[in-house]
């Protein structure tokens, strides 16, 4: 038979309505080992078999997910991981991981790895600071086991588009330490007002059920809820979990929106809030609320003064031109208040230095590199402290900064003796404009918001 007979026999046959292979649904590890608490959801019966958590999550992801149950945290490793689109955690206490391997793992997730946590999750590696910033949260109780009224904060995100805006629910409800809404994004949170909340720890009454993170180029998702068996059988709860591994695995990356009281710098508002260095117009160009440095514009900086402030900066790398190395890549930079530089740099997959991406310009390197390639979306959430000076005039404080990069804290309360380099030329002081710089590649921004902090 000729080639071209056997394309018509193919063709024929699937005209016959021949069945295309059948698509391989994604592979997710359901790790239920319990190293400390035990829950009843995820307790095997003594005969063996899967516990009620398992079996409930299985059948509704049929058809969505394979889900793979198992209480072996040898799973976690590199070479197991490889076969999984996403890891879900419903887990407690140390989990029987050496620091090699926990660190093994910490590196999948930041290399593209998806984590959904549930419940006891926040409860799990209680010592390993790592895990606490990975997942967003520490456990601190469960003041109320009850019916709540919850408030979805988000209903574009998969985990929560299915809920309406308030509902009530029952069940044990966490409260957590360590915990800070940016960079994360709240989607779930308890309405103070249908509890007692005097029984609760936190003085701000802020009492987040669910959120998620970008986490280098992974994602991270967390939900408290998940205590009692009748919720594996609710179908909003277990919708809320097929959502939240939807997204841990196909995206999109979600921003922290911002706070209320956050001036909107760079949106679709145009460049008045801007100016060129000589106190004239921004010339760089925006577009459908990203503006992109013109090469010779010059930089540009905020016509407004600020102090202490929590921002949040997205931006985006251009490809490095070939043979481009060291601050030939992609480069710009964010000043804060003019003088403390967080360097950008197309600096993806290299060993961070002190002038790489992440950096405090010439003061310190980031902890990691957690940069994604060039034309992808990036972003800075920068919580920054200015210098005091004394009632002398003289400076009695250095300012101080910590970053996340993507999701990751990699400068946390460093202090900044003094302007980097390349700062502006005035002296350091209370209040100063943001400054972005054009350092002679098209890098773009866009979501830039700052949110003045309390003095």
């Amino acid at each position: 038979m000729t080639g071209l007979s056997l394309l018509l026999c193919g063709a024929l046959a699937a005209s016959a309505g021949q069945a295309a292979p059948a698509k391989e649904l994604p592979r997710v590890l359901f790790l239920t080992h319990s190293a400390g608490f035990v829950h009843s959801v995820v307790k095997r019966p003594e005969a063996g078999g899967l516990s009620l958590a398992e079996r409930r999550l299985v059948e509704a992801a049929e058809g969505r997910f394979k889900i793979v149950p198992s209480q072996d945290c040898a799973l976690l490793a590199p070479q197991e991981l490889q076969g999984f689109a996403a890891v879900v955690f419903y887990t407690s206490g140390m989990l029987p991981l050496s620091e090699e391997e926990r660190g093994q793992f910490f590196s999948w997730i930041r290399k593209g790895g998806a984590l959904v946590g549930v419940h006891s999750a926040t409860d799990t590696w209680p010592e390993v600071p790592e895990y606490g910033a990975l997942i967003g949260g520490r456990f601190d109780g469960h003041p109320w086991t009850q019916e709540v009224g919850v408030r979805v904060e988000d209903r574009a995100h998969p985990a929560t588009r299915h809920l309406e805006e308030r509902f009530t629910i029952a069940d044990e409800i966490y409260q957590h330490r360590d915990f800070f809404r940016h960079p994360l994004r709240v989607l779930l949170s308890l309405d103070p007002d249908s509890v007692d909340s005097a029984r609760g720890n936190r003085q701000d009454r802020d009492y987040a059920l669910a959120w998620c993170s970008d986490h280098g180029e992974g994602r991270v998702f967390y939900t408290a809820l998940g205590h009692r068996e009748e919720l594996f059988s609710d179908e909003r709860f277990t919708q809320h979990l097929l959502g939240a591994i939807e997204w841990a695995i196909n995206g999109p990356d979600y921003s922290p929106p911002p706070p209320q009281g956050a001036v909107v710098l760079i949106g679709n508002g145009g460049l008045s809030a801007w100016q060129d260095e000589a106190g004239g117009e921004a010339l760089w160009r925006l577009e459908d609320g990203e503006l992109e440095v013109v090469p010779g514009a010059g930089s540009i900086l905020t016509r407004e003064a600020f102090g202490d402030c929590l921002l949040h900066v997205e931006f985006m790398t251009p490809p490095s031109p070939e043979g481009a190395a060291g601050q030939g890549r992609g480069n710009s930079g964010v000043y804060l208040q003019g003088h403390y530089e967080v360097q950008v740099l197309d600096s993806y997959g290299l060993e961070p230095g002190p002038d790489d991406c992440g950096a405090i310009y010439g003061v310190r390197a980031p902890s990691l590199n957690a940069s994604r390639p060039p034309l992808r979306w990036q972003a800075y959430d920068i919580r920054f402290r200015a210098p005091r000076n004394a009632s002398s005039g003289e400076k009695a404080a250095n300012a101080r900064l910590s970053v996340w990069h993507n999701g990751i804290c990699i400068q946390e309360d460093v202090d900044v003796p003094g302007s980097t380099r390349a700062a502006q030329d005035t002296p350091e002081g209370a209040r100063g404009p943001l400054l972005l710089q054009d350092h002679g590649a098209p890098v773009r921004y866009r979501n830039v918001w700052l949110a003045p902090l309390p003095e």
